[in-house]
């Protein structure tokens, strides 16, 4: 029973520890497929009917497409 606690408080600590983050820019793509990606996310999304004022679909709809283009634009990512 003793050893079990042990795990679990090993496993526990151990993934509330901080994982290392990517600090390279343009590590897994280059710069120019970033700038691609943004630039046809962003006109794909001015192109979406999705309002947020509208209902709670396109209140989802909207925020899905603004975090596509924030990973699209990401340099880290």
């Amino acid at each position: 029973m003793r050893v079990l606690v042990y795990f679990l408080l090993f496993v526990f600590l151990y993934g509330c520890s901080t994982k290392e983050a990517n600090t390279i820019p343009y590590k897994y793509r280059t710069k120019e497929r970033v700038e691609m990606e943004c630039k046809a996310e962003i006109e794909k999304n001015k192109a979406s009917k999705a309002r947020a004022s509208s209902n709670a679909g396109n209140f989802a709809l909207g925020f899905m497409e603004a975090l596509m283009e924030d990973w699209a634009c990401d340099p880290y990512r």
